[in-house]
Parts: C-alpha cells; sequence; structure tokens
C-alpha cells in the first residue's frame, strides 16, 4: 500500500507541476544581399556564417527572416543544423523577390500547412502591391505542430512597407483579420520588421485589438539595452524597436532578448589591428516562449470556427465540406458561392476524423439540397499521424452515409493530385501519389455502387507525372484561380443536374 501510494504520490506532482513545453523563437532582418554593402565592411558572405553560428549557437526551434533573398535562403539552409523552410518570393510567389521565410528545427517542430498571402487590398493575387506602399510585400504563415507535445500553434511572419503609412495601417488591420479567420483557438505568433517602433499608432492598433501581446512587455526576464536598428553602425544606441514578436494571450513569455551580437575582422589600415562589425543592420529579437504542458486542447474538431455563420446561414442549396483547398476557394472566388447559395465548411490542415466530427454542426444543421465532400489530402500527409487509406475511407463514407440519412443528396470528390507535401517532408513523392490514386478508386468504386455522383477533378488536373498542373496550381496541393475554374465547370455540371 506504502508504494503504491508513493506512485501516486509522484504521478500527482508530476500532473500537478508547473513543467511546461518551451520553444525559443528568433525574429531577425537579416538585410538583402546589396554588393553596395561591401563599402561598408557588411557584404553577405562576410556576415553569413556569423549569422548561422549565431543561430546554431541559440538553438532557435522557430527562426522567422525578413529581407531574405533565395540565394540567401539556399546560404542559410547549408549553414544551418537542420533547419527546413517556408516561404516564397513576394514578387512571383516562387522564387523572385525577397522572402519572409520561416525556417524551423525539422527535429522539434512539423510543419502541418502554410501559405502566403500579400498585403495589399487583394492578398491572394500573387505580387500585389497595397495601397501607398513602395514595394510589394508579403506576410508567410504556417499551422506548426510540437513534436514533443503534439501541441499545435499558428505562425505568421511579415514585412511591413517602410514608405508607405496607409500601407502598414492597412496590412496591420488585414493580418489581424487573417488570424481571426484562421486561428480558431490555436495559439498564434506574428513576427516581422514592423517599420514602426513601440510608440508608433499602428503598433497601437496591433495592441489594442485585444488579440496580440508584445513578447517584451509580457517577459519574465528582459535583456533589451539598445533597440532594434543599427544602420550597420556598431556604436548607434537607440529605444525605437521596429521589429517585433507578438503572441497570443495563452502564451507564456519566459525571456525576451534583443541580441547585440558582434564578431571582429581585421581592420583597414588605420582604423587599428581589429574592428567591430555588426550581423545585419537590425539587431534579432529572441523569445523564449511556454505553454501549458497539461493545457486542455481547444476546440480539436474546430466546432467554432463556422459557429457564428452557421446561425446566420439560412438554407443553402449546396454546402462543401472540406480542408484549405475548400475554404482557399472561397477567398479566390466568392461569387461562385454567393450567386449559387452554396456555403463553404472548408478548414485548413483538417483530417478527415475532424470533418466527420463536426459534420452535423457545419452540414446537416444547414439542411442543405445537397453536400460536396472534399476530404483526403491532410490524412495522407499525416496532419494527425498515420491513418490508413482504409481508415480514410471509412470516414469519408461514414460522412456520406449520415448524409444520406438526413435526406441530403451526396457528391463524392476525388482527392485533387499531388506529388508532394511541402509541410511533411518525410512522405515521398511516390507514397503521395499512390496513396491518393488508392484512395481515389475506393472513393469512385463506392460512389458507383451507392448511386452517389462523383466529381472527377484528378484526372482532368493531372500531368503525365500525376502531380497537379503548373497551370492549376499555387502549390503542389493547392490550385490557383485557374484550378478552381476547372474544379466549378466540373461541379457545376453535377450540381445543376
Amino acid at each position: 500500500m506504502k508504494r503504491y501510494f508513493s506512485v501516486l504520490l509522484l504521478l500527482l506532482t508530476w500532473l500537478t507541476s508547473p513543467a511546461q513545453s518551451s520553444f525559443i523563437v528568433g525574429d531577425y532582418n537579416i538585410r538583402y544581399n546589396n554588393p553596395e554593402d561591401a563599402k561598408k565592411d557588411a557584404a553577405w558572405a562576410d556576415r553569413l556564417p556569423h549569422i548561422c553560428d549565431m543561430v546554431n549557437y541559440e538553438g532557435w526551434d522557430i527562426f522567422c527572416a525578413q529581407e531574405v533573398l533565395d540565394d540567401q535562403l539556399q546560404d542559410l539552409l547549408k549553414g544551418l543544423d537542420g533547419y527546413d523552410y517556408i516561404g516564397v518570393g513576394r514578387i512571383d510567389g516562387k522564387k523572385a523577390g525577397e522572402y519572409a521565410p520561416i525556417l524551423y528545427r525539422k527535429s522539434r517542430m512539423r510543419c502541418i500547412s502554410n501559405g502566403n498571402f500579400w498585403l495589399s487590398e487583394t492578398p491572394d493575387v500573387v505580387g500585389s502591391k497595397g495601397w501607398d506602399a513602395d514595394q510589394r510585400r508579403i506576410c508567410t504563415w504556417g499551422l506548426f505542430e510540437d513534436k514533443s507535445t503534439k501541441w499545435q500553434f499558428w505562425i505568421f511572419n511579415l514585412h511591413l512597407d517602410h514608405v508607405g503609412w496607409v500601407a502598414r495601417r492597412e496590412s496591420a488591420k488585414l493580418v489581424l483579420t487573417r488570424i481571426e479567420e484562421m486561428c480558431d483557438g490555436k495559439p498564434y505568433i506574428l513576427t516581422g520588421d514592423f517599420n514602426v517602433d513601440q510608440d508608433d499608432e499602428i503598433y497601437g492598433i496591433l495592441i489594442e485589438s485585444g488579440k496580440l501581446v508584445d513578447t517584451h512587455d509580457a517577459a519574465k526576464q528582459r535583456m533589451a539595452k539598445n533597440g532594434t536598428i543599427n544602420s550597420f553602425k556598431t556604436e548607434r544606441y537607440t529605444k525605437s524597436r521596429i521589429d517585433h514578436i507578438f503572441v497570443s494571450p495563452d502564451f507564456t513569455t519566459h525571456g525576451y532578448g534583443i541580441l547585440t551580437y558582434h564578431y571582429w575582422a581585421p581592420a583597414k589600415e588605420g582604423e587599428g589591428e581589429y574592428k567591430p562589425h555588426v550581423l545585419s543592420d537590425h539587431y534579432p529579437v529572441e523569445v523564449r516562449l511556454e505553454l501549458p504542458r497539461l493545457r486542455v486542447p481547444q476546440d480539436w474538431a474546430q466546432y467554432g470556427n463556422y459557429e457564428k455563420k452557421n446561425s446566420e446561414t439560412k438554407s443553402p442549396e449546396v454546402v462543401f465540406m472540406g480542408n484549405s483547398i475548400t475554404s482557399n476557394w472561397y477567398r479566390f472566388h466568392p461569387e461562385f458561392f454567393h450567386e449559387n447559395n452554396y456555403a463553404g465548411r472548408g478548414i485548413s490542415g483538417q483530417v478527415t476524423a475532424q470533418m466527420l466530427a463536426r459534420f452535423r454542426s457545419d452540414v446537416i444543421d444547414l439542411k442543405p439540397e445537397k453536400v460536396v465532400i472534399l476530404a483526403g489530402t491532410n490524412d495522407i500527409a499525416m496532419n494527425q499521424g498515420y491513418v490508413s487509406i482504409e481508415h480514410i475511407f471509412e470516414n469519408i463514407v461514414s460522412m456520406a452515409e449520415l448524409a444520406v440519412h438526413n435526406d441530403i443528396e451526396v457528391v463524392l470528390c476525388s482527392v485533387l493530385p499531388a506529388d508532394r507535401f511541402s509541410w511533411s517532408w518525410e512522405i515521398s513523392s511516390e507514397r503521395a501519389k499512390t496513396s491518393i490514386m488508392e484512395l481515389n478508386d475506393l472513393l469512385r468504386t463506392y460512389a458507383k455502387e451507392n448511386d452517389l455522383e462523383y466529381a472527377d477533378y484528378y484526372s482532368a488536373m493531372a500531368d503525365e507525372n500525376l502531380a497537379l498542373k503548373k497551370e492549376y496550381q499555387k502549390d503542389a496541393v493547392h490550385p490557383n484561380k485557374a484550378g478552381y475554374l476547372v474544379m466549378e465547370e466540373i461541379i457545376q455540371a453535377i450540381l445543376k443536374k
């Protein structure tokens, strides 16, 4: 009895202890590779090894950067220990122009889903420039999972315009809107070079929203004896912090630092033997964040995501159930939904088990005539861990049977072609392609045997290598507007019979 009591006491101590999941986030404007900087003894080739040494030494689990050109990104990936990244160039949505990448340690973090939007009036238009901005500006986002705890959180990384005041203000509002639309109860982090300091009106818009906490102010320990801008001058002092890491209120910030690292190099004649140099024209910000280990997960199925919309939606003709492919569809072409009395119920990153859990509240209770089910991509990508093709299929069948039982006509959709998942690098191209084909075969057969409609997007959108055709892709998984127009033609031919 004494031994059992001791074990129980030990277990209770562990359960009630304040031990938490902690990780380190760094934010750094590394300064773009400008050949003119060599005249200031600040050439990229000279700064690069010291930046990599600093990041590796500090052990950043997440590294959010700004002003990163593609050649610099490749240099960083070579010099950093075990990092991958998400992000695209801001000019063409591929490799041209500066990135606002999010790099992450693969041993600690897994990227579940990711994307980008432009800081403009048309945020989903690649390369768009907004308001009075001098440059195109981009925000890269990712939904991450801590491999050690399985907790998930969002990260948004951006670089606000340095000239346009209206652009900075409206960009701040846009990001707040996207956070509200996308995060749905999960913790989130917003990082970047905001080009506004702590006394600026736009900083006030972010803080006064009630959605964001400045880690500088929330930190239990702080080392910030300077601001974050140095203009390549080692002697410059400022109180101005224009590089920020904001977090949702459920994070605990245990440490905040502005890291004033220098390196020493031989001086020019007449300047002494050695001279100090900064690593960039900004100083990096580092925070140590924690989420409670036993924090109760908030709304795993994300019932709350459409709770308000569901209360306002009156008898849609069709509900589209799905993941980010469905939610992006609405963003790319909202008129398709509004003009046809269709309701989109896609949630980024979701697997079929989550969709099945919310199927009643997001489909059945709306009493539509028909439901279009497009699901399975994230299961194959192992967003919630491994699930067999048979079990993915069973989840989709369960949704179909629930719909039929409630007198809702069902349209099953093929999974779109994909040859890779950028957020699940461990899944080979061959496995991705064969898994999609196997699931589609099961869905097609089930639809035929049960007299259900089947929307075959796959055949129309796959190229000769079984990947999503280039002309239809935003990335390897998600369609662009041209891709959605193809999907609309296919699905309308079925729905309008």
